[in-house]
């Protein structure tokens, strides 16, 4: 028999809720506030254009007004910068293209205010504390290659939005495939420009493949720089009050009479009395009863309110720079010093990165590469082969991590280059320097006729133990031994088969 058909609506599934897969993080707790987030999408609608301005509004007002702020930032950059981050050349050429390359970044900007090194400095400071900074390649009233720095706040959409491009976000300009086709920068005079991304190196640090701008490594920890300042702030207020209230007087009434006023010093002594406490060099204080003055003893700051502001500048610093390294290194043992101090130079090494990456290749392309085209250098096809040697390395333990390079160099784990890098010098530049030092000692030792033992490493040395250098009689003593290359041993024959 068929089954009856009914009207009743079916009663609908419950709809799947983020609790239902059994993980605790996404369970509901009356114990824990609601986290108001948007729902997981791109980058680039999880940062509006006003949130960033408004977090690039505190992170600057930050770098001008809070100690622990201008300490990461100058850290950063002085660690990562130092005196510049300068270029190595891997062609025939190099010494004619570095040398090129120097004489352009004295004064590299079109304001010819800054060198390469202040470029560098500028705009890693920036793109730290902003999220992110620019510089367009451009050319001055001569046709020179410079460089113009640009400030986070100078590229966004422009104004009124009728003007806006499509893909356009932020002020950069995206293709139909996601890729960089330019950016918009503002002029002083409130008009726009777009400057085509072959053109303008950004500098950011991108966490987000979606992402377009970048956000300040100060964003996470901006609540808790704030609290912390206005926190001392209200502690500092407290212990002035406390140290302007020295005694207590307590009475039954809240009134002090003129002979009371006269006693405590608030009012200049008329009577014998008076002078007689000026030249015993104190106050004479009759007190009725009932009365009784104490010494205020204030105890503001507590060692609670330093350990919990202690505490407040770890978290600050917690995902930029260790704490040990930025604010204290008193509490921490050798090892975990050492840790630190290798956790920072990571951070330092990153960014060094991003800078030799986004700005100084870049650089090195357009500047020899406009100088060969323009005939201004030789053409050599490695002219685009270039290293860069960064400042030295940050440690903590400068002899022992040398010894332990010395000894890696010896068994062949690092080359001599890469030692020499991580120093922040050229091996090849130094070791021509070495090369003209040892050159002028063997000529000095010829000239003075004594042993070269006794200007090189003289302390193993016992004076009169070596003879002067023998003359060669196979060296004309006429020819020029200033070079390296010219320079023969005094007892080989050249002409004989090595």
């Amino acid at each position: 028999m068929p089954r009856k058909p009914t009207t009743k609506s079916k009663k609908p599934l419950p709809a799947k809720k983020a609790n239902m897969g059994g993980w605790n993080m996404n369970n509901f707790s009356t114990t824990r506030a609601q986290l108001f987030a948007p729902v997981a999408q791109d980058q680039r609608r999880d940062l509006s254009p006003r949130d960033r301005v408004e977090m690039m509004r505190r992170t600057r007002w930050g770098d001008r007004n809070s100690g622990i702020v201008r300490q990461i930032l100058g850290d950063l950059t002085q660690y990562a910068i130092g005196d510049g981050i300068r270029p190595q050349s891997h062609c025939k050429n190099a010494k004619l293209y570095e040398q090129y390359f120097h004489d352009w970044s004295r004064k590299c900007d079109i304001t010819n205010r800054f060198s390469f090194a202040q470029a560098q400095s500028i705009l890693l400071r920036s793109a730290a504390r902003d999220g992110d900074s620019f510089a367009i390649k451009v050319r001055n009233a001569s046709g020179d290659p410079k460089l113009q720095l640009v400030e986070a706040h100078r590229v966004g959409n422009p104004v009124p939005p009728e003007k806006e491009v499509p893909g356009m976000h932020d002020g950069m300009i995206f293709g139909a495939y996601g890729e960089l086709v330019g950016f918009n920068v503002y002029k002083s005079d409130g008009s726009s420009r777009t400057v085509y991304a072959n053109a303008m190196m950004q500098i950011v640090d991108m966490e987000y493949a979606s992402g377009a701008r970048g956000t300040s490594i100060l964003a996470a920890s901006w609540n808790d720089i704030q609290d912390e300042m206005e926190i001392l702030a209200m502690e500092k207020i407290g212990v002035k009050a406390s140290s302007d209230v020295s005694l207590v007087l307590n009475k039954k009434e809240g009134v002090i009479d003129e002979n009371m006023a006269f006693e405590l010093g608030a009012m200049p002594p008329s009577n014998g009395l008076g002078n007689m406490a000026i030249q015993m060099g104190g106050k004479i204080v009759a007190l009725d009863v009932g009365e009784s003055l104490t010494s205020l003893q204030s105890n503001r700051p507590s060692p609670t309110f330093t350990g919990f502001l202690k505490s407040i500048q770890q978290d600050i610093s917690r995902g930029i720079l260790p704490y040990s390294f930025v604010t204290d290194s008193s509490g921490n043992t050798g090892p975990g010093l050492r840790l630190d101090i290798a956790k920072a130079d990571r951070t330092f090494q990153k960014w060094q990165s991003l800078i030799i990456e986004q700005l100084c290749i870049p650089s090195w392309g357009y500047v020899i590469g406009d100088a060969i085209a323009n005939g201004d250098l030789p053409d050599d096809p490695e002219w685009n082969k270039v290293s860069w040697t960064t400042p030295k390395r940050v440690t903590v333990d400068a002899g022992r991590e040398a010894a332990n390079d010395r000894a890696d160099m010896e068994l062949g784990l690092i080359s001599m280059s890469e030692l020499y890098a991580q120093r922040g010098l050229d091996f090849r530049s130094e070791m021509a320097k070495r090369a003209e030092d040892m050159s002028f000692i063997v000529n000095l030792a010829k000239t003075t006729g004594i042993p070269v033992e006794m200007l090189y490493k003289p302390t193993n040395i016992q004076p009169g133990t070596l003879g002067p250098l023998a003359p060669n009689a196979y060296v004309d003593s006429e020819a020029d031994t200033s070079s390296v290359d010219a320079l023969i041993d005094q007892n080989e024959d050249p002409n004989s088969a090595s």
